[in-house]
């Protein structure tokens, strides 16, 4: 039900809308929907430091994906010639195998990591997004647009890793994980108001649009169990940058239906935050500040058709 939650009102509203297309708000050029399909890959990184040593890494987990399955869905709505709305969110149809990578650097003295373990057994649970708008137009013309953009865009994924091996202690302890067990969950939440500049150009029956997003004032949330140690640590960030960029190129198939590809990329940089950690096995808790590292980029490429009421 997570997934249908995003892309089911995006899809249906318009409807809703478009049944009011000849009162006085609504024109039938005015409102348009969009689905598509595709695929989404990318990494997450989470990073942990000592406070204590000069805020020195002392670990880094790499969350690896590719082409994971996803259904696209999105809205505009031209209020008027000067402004217009967007809705769009887009879901993952189901899991999709990764790489998970581990590394931690217990020797202050030693620049290469003393602890290693890898799991190919890693799999995304799940990822999901919605983002609402408005543009300005600067100039809206027949043939091109150029507008600036203010929205929130909200982002969640899910991983668990499964089995693997370790080389811990510089190659002195080396061995696997038992296979199938799971060894640690991590899910990563986005939060983020960001502002950028949207463009839309026409020739004929062609069009491309392109999209630019940043942000300073995004908040990141993180969850990380590890299973066989019954520990699970939160993290949180502010203030963390994000930019993406995302173009697409379509075709008049005829006055109201145009079909088209889509390329976006996006990235959240790394930004440095607290820790609360909860061993449930020795019953301890404790906080750090200035301990954690959230960090996210992907890619996605989508195929699919707009509709003009």
């Amino acid at each position: 039900m997570r997934k249908l939650n995003i892309i089911v009102p995006i899809i249906t509203i318009p409807f809703a809308f478009s049944a009011l297309a000849n009162s006085v708000y609504f024109t039938p050029e005015k409102i348009s929907i969009g689905l598509s399909m595709g695929s989404l890959s990318g990494e997450a990184k989470e990073r942990v430091y000592d406070p204590d040593e000069g805020g020195r890494k002392i670990s880094q987990l790499n969350w690896k994906y590719k082409n994971a399955a996803i259904i696209k869905g999105n809205l505009e709505w031209d209020v008027m010639p000067w402004v217009s709305m967007g809705a769009s969110g887009w879901t993952t149809l189901g899991s999709r195998s990764g790489h998970m990578n581990d590394y931690d650097w217990e020797s202050p003295e030693q620049e290469r990591w003393t602890d290693h373990s890898s799991h190919p057994n890693t799999k995304l649970n799940y990822a999901n997004q919605f983002d609402v708008n408005l543009a300005g137009w600067i100039l809206n013309e027949p043939n091109y647009r150029l507008g600036l953009i203010a929205g929130y865009q909200q982002s969640m994924f899910s991983w668990t890793a499964k089995g693997g091996s370790f080389n811990y202690e510089n190659g002195t302890d080396i061995g696997e994980f038992e296979p199938g067990v799971s060894v640690i969950g991590y899910s990563q939440k986005f939060k983020l108001p960001y502002v950028g500049l949207t463009s839309r150009y026409r020739y004929e029956k062609y069009e491309v649009n392109g999209v630019f997003k940043f942000s300073n004032w995004g908040k990141a949330t993180d969850n990380d169990e590890h299973y066989l140690r019954t520990t699970t640590f939160k993290e949180k960030v502010k203030n963390q940058k994000f930019y993406s960029f995302s173009a697409d190129a379509g075709y008049y198939v005829t006055n109201n239906v145009k079909v088209l590809v889509e390329g976006s990329w996006s990235r959240m940089l790394n930004a440095k935050g607290d820790t609360s950690m909860n061993d449930y096995g020795e019953g301890e808790q404790g906080s750090e500040k200035d301990s954690a590292g959230i960090e996210h980029s992907n890619y996605m490429v989508t195929a699919g058709f707009k509709y003009m009421f």
